[in-house]
């Protein structure tokens, strides 16, 4: 949980703006939606036991990719609160423009719930060999 309302634009002396606050307090503090406690916490259960997973194929208009995506219940929870981070970016940069954008961008590249939950286990994995 936040524990107080993310700024996100530096004022300057040319530009007084007052700044952009989310109020929802979620994740809006957080760098990255792994860091939320939640998320910590299904990781870790995800590198202690790994998830099932899956081959999905995804067809486009510019052609079709197979990718290997985890499924399950953890796997779904983490997806939510990623994307309940990512929502939560969305509606900022909707409400307050290109002042919230790095904010969004930032969340547009970050891990996804496969490769975080494959970070998770390589983590777990080295802590083990170094014993």
């Amino acid at each position: 949980m936040a524990t107080r309302a993310l700024s996100i634009i530096v004022p300057d002396a040319a530009t007084p703006a007052a700044p952009i606050a989310l109020l929802a307090p979620t994740n809006d503090n957080l760098p990255c939606w792994t860091a939320d406690p939640r998320a910590k916490r299904l990781l870790a259960s995800c590198a202690a036991s790994m998830p099932q997973g899956e081959w999905k194929r995804a067809y486009h208009a510019y052609g079709y990719g197979t990718a290997f995506r985890y499924v399950g219940y953890r796997a779904e929870a983490l997806e939510a609160i990623r994307t309940a981070f990512g929502q939560q970016v969305l509606d900022a940069y909707h409400s307050h423009g290109d002042a919230a954008y790095p904010l969004f961008s930032a969340w547009c590249r970050s891990v996804s719930v496969t490769d975080a939950i494959d970070a998770a286990a390589e983590t777990a994995l080295a802590a083990q060999m170094e014993g």
